[in-house]
């Protein structure tokens, strides 16, 4: 992809909206905005020139509501003569793709405006902390009259699968973190001091083991033989070593000792408490196991889709892993969307932080890259 010169303050995009609009009057351009809800929608028209056609109305999510919307449409355009019609929304969650698919159908264009766009836009009109929807509405018909926001254009195909694919992953992950740190919650009650984390109490207090708790075998093992410590202080070394071996796992003789001195040096909780929380314990361990083998059979599909288009070349680069590579594929799309790289740089929601001005023409030297507003990846 390469970048060509355009002629357009506004760049390329804004060339294209130039092009859209030229030689029709304001008032024949029909702009629908809609306020993207979970269960309904608000919908405002306007022309051109920002006069409202139809005050602000709402549909609902259903098939009734798509309806109503195309009829509100069919019957401005007839009133207003509109030669042209302009839908804008923001990319809200997911909610908004189904009925932008639906539009799409009809064929009606969709424009997606950033919501951090929106926002600035509220602000610029003073307000800052007044945010109803029929605002929201009149701040995405103002951008979208100026032509500001991006064409909508759906996932396809492989694409649509890698998309929805990395989406449940994400939320996988986010449980997997979730149910690591109730794990952690049980440790601290059961077995106070088994689990040291952060630098500064790690500098204040010896590990049990150097190695992180999630990536040491003995630690993982230990928690589901006999993470009890009031058991612990009643056996010697090679009763916890049988134990382990009872469960086909491996523990030498030396760090069964650690383990047991460990619970000795330990002020030890409740024992009513400390039985309860390891049948919890138990249960999250179990759940964790589930969770995190759905994430590997989810990141193996994702790999292997990957695979199957261009982006199977990122896999050569130090730093990103096969996942990593798949999950960049999900948010960006299908190349083919795009007309050079600066398109993907900027739905990003990511800056150059270059600040020339007057004699000081740095051209971004010495500033990082910022991200100011990041462009929802379900609108990618």
């Amino acid at each position: 992809m390469s970048k060509k010169r355009i002629s357009h303050l506004r760049g390329e995009r804004g060339l294209a909206f130039a092009d859209l609009i030229r030689g029709i009057p304001s008032e024949q351009i029909l702009c629908v905005s809609l306020d993207i809800s979970k269960y309904f929608h608000v919908v405002m028209m306007h022309n051109g020139l920002g006069e409202i056609v139809k005050p602000a109305f709402e549909i609902d999510f259903y098939r009734s509501g798509f309806d109503q919307l195309c009829q509100a449409i069919d019957q401005a355009r007839a009133e207003t003569q509109a030669q042209v019609v302009l839908i804008g929304m923001e990319p809200t969650s997911h909610y908004f793709e189904n009925l932008a698919r639906h539009l799409l159908q009809q064929p009606q264009p969709v424009t997606l405006i950033n919501s951090f766009a929106v926002k600035q836009n509220r602000g610029q009109q003073l307000m800052h902390r007044e945010k109803t929807d029929p605002v929201d509405c009149g701040a995405i018909g103002d951008l979208l009259r100026r032509g500001e926001g991006t064409p909508y254009k759906p996932a396809t195909g492989i694409y649509l699968q890698l998309q929805q694919l990395d989406r449940v992953r994400l939320g996988k992950v986010k449980i997997e973190g979730m149910l690591k740190n109730q794990v952690i919650a049980h440790l601290d009650r059961i077995f106070p001091g088994l689990v040291i984390l952060g630098k500064p109490a790690r500098e204040r207090y010896t590990p049990l083991f150097q190695v992180n708790f999630w990536q040491c075998k003995t630690l993982q093992y230990l928690i589901r033989v006999c993470p009890n410590p009031h058991r612990l202080i009643q056996m010697q070394p090679e009763q916890l070593v049988q134990a382990f071996r009872a469960q086909n796992y491996r523990l030498g003789r030396k760090s069964a000792a650690k383990i047991i001195a460990r619970a000795q040096m330990a002020l030890l909780p409740e024992p009513q408490l400390v039985a309860i929380r390891c049948e919890l314990l138990q249960h999250d361990l179990r759940l964790l196991e589930v969770v995190q083998t759905h994430i590997a059979e989810l990141e193996q599909r994702l790999t292997d889709l990957v695979a199957q288009t261009p982006f199977q070349v990122w896999s050569q680069l130090k730093g990103l892993s096969d996942v990593q590579v798949a999950s960049l594929a999900a948010a960006i799309g299908d190349p083919g969307n795009y007309t050079h790289a600066g398109q993907i740089f900027r739905r990003s929601g990511l800056v150059s932080g270059r600040n020339d001005s007057g004699n000081r023409q740095r051209k971004g030297q010495g500033n990082s890259i910022v991200k100011v507003a990041m462009f929802i990846c379900a609108a990618l």
